[in-house]
């Protein structure tokens, strides 16, 4: 019964002519309430639309939806939901004083299953507590932290294995935000958030580029006689897209970047980053992912850095997954030539 209600649900989301955001992207709701007599944050997770339900050669044997309130470590997961367009409905609550409400981002990561999985059972029924839980008796201590324990955490260490992130969606926590008041707590309206990479709960324009991205930061530095300038090329952040999550699929093995300096399409200079696992975001070390070249003032023109995605398999074979280059022509490169010494950071965009 409750399938079929669930079903009939799906159906109004999927043929809604109200005022829902049409758009072809994954999209998760949610709604956030929080109680400042118990210092008690609760998300809930509502539902979500138009999940990717195959990655490469394989099918999307479900989705899970990860949950995390920061700074704070705590973490939780929905159960595992078959439907590619599902309705959730589970809460999950955090201890947060007032003091650091304004200081709070919660965070959802919508990973698909490529395994089938068997799912864990809550120890307690989360309706019964949850509805205890909002009567704000003196049993609340005791009834939030059996909330908590209800939806038993997974490990996350495997996630690489059988499972493939889809994206991420996090959401500023600000008093302004919560415009509905209760008896005893505020709360947001039910919020529907676009998965991407990275985005936030102030609407910002659409992100380029499905390859993923970098952090990137280039410095210029000029020497006496303009024969020993230095370009110092530094790759602090990388951001895995969609497309090159698919792409990865099918080639296997870890990533790595590689990023060279050309003088007259000669390299003079090139580096290899240690090898990772496709991620959402991944902080490079600096000692493996700088760049410094050694070029001629009077060569600027003739100039160029070209950084690499690539994949490298088990059996040695590497695959380019995407590529960056920056010349004289960039906006970037003028920048950084027209204010030596002074280091410019960017997110840049594969291609």
């Amino acid at each position: 019964m409750e399938q079929k209600v669930n079903r009939f649900l799906d159906f109004l989301n999927r043929h809604s002519t109200g005022s829902v955001t049409r758009t072809n992207e994954p999209q998760i709701g949610f709604k956030i309430s929080y109680c400042e007599k118990l210092a008690v944050l609760s998300v809930k997770v509502i539902g979500a639309k138009q999940l990717p339900t195959n990655y490469g050669p394989y099918d999307a044997k479900g989705y899970i939806v990860k949950v995390t309130a920061f700074p704070g470590k705590e973490k939780f997961e929905t159960r595992i939901l078959k439907d590619n367009w599902p309705t959730i409905n589970q809460a999950f609550t955090f201890n947060l004083n007032a003091n650091a409400l304004k200081a709070t981002f919660v965070s959802f990561t919508i990973y698909a299953v490529l395994e089938e999985q068997e799912e864990e059972k809550p120890v307690n029924s989360s309706k019964g507590l949850m509805k205890r839980f909002f009567s704000f008796d003196e049993n609340s201590a005791f009834l939030r932290n059996n909330v908590r324990r209800s939806f038993s955490r997974r490990s996350f260490r495997n996630s690489l294995k059988d499972r493939r992130t889809i994206g991420t969606v996090t959401y500023n926590i600000e008093r302004k935000n919560f415009t509905q008041t209760h008896e005893n707590s505020i709360s947001t309206p039910d919020v529907w958030r676009s998965i991407k990479e990275i985005t936030s709960g102030i609407q910002t324009q659409p992100r380029e580029g499905k390859k993923g991205c970098i952090e990137l930061t280039l410095q210029y530095s000029i020497s006496e006689d303009g024969t020993n300038d230095v370009v110092e090329v530094t790759v602090t952040k990388f951001r895995c897209g969609l497309q090159t999550m698919q792409d990865h699929e099918k080639v296997g093995g870890q990533l790595y970047i590689k990023t060279e300096a050309f003088e007259s399409d000669e390299v003079v200079q090139k580096k290899k980053s240690d090898k990772f696992d496709p991620t959402i975001s991944l902080k490079l070390e600096a000692n493996s992912a700088t760049l410094r070249a050694t070029i001629n003032k009077f060569m600027l023109n003739y100039v160029k850095i070209v950084i690499r995605l690539m994949a490298k398999n088990l059996l040695g074979k590497k695959t380019l997954l995407g590529r960056i280059e920056i010349d004289k022509n960039e906006q970037f490169w003028k920048e950084i030539v027209a204010s030596p010494g002074v280091p410019i950071t960017k997110m840049v965009y594969f291609e």
